[in-house]
């Protein structure tokens, strides 16, 4: 998988060019714009601005892995269960 070289703590909107999945990229791109902390610092953590839970809320860490499955090609056939255990859990197929 090659990504695409970005900013990846302020990506774009718009998927790269070589983004293999450009709607997924779309959707995890506005929930990570979304879920950024809150203004000011609130001992002893960061909140998320839209949540309110700890930062990198749950949200933010789904939005990070959904940037990088955007950049894999669709699973399909029997890959499909270990794509969404990948995407999920983080654990390798």
């Amino acid at each position: 998988m090659d990504l695409p070289p970005i900013d990846w703590e302020n990506p774009p909107l718009e998927p790269p060019e070589q983004v293999a999945q450009p709607l997924m990229w779309r959707l995890a791109a506005r929930l990570l714009h979304d879920h950024v902390p809150g203004a000011g610092f609130r001992p002893p953590v960061h909140r998320c601005r839209v949540c309110e839970l700890p930062w990198p809320c749950p949200a933010r860490r789904y939005a990070e892995r959904g940037l990088l499955a955007a950049c894999r090609h669709p699973a399909v056939g029997r890959g499909s269960a270990s794509f969404a255990d990948w995407f999920l859990t983080g654990e390798q197929p």
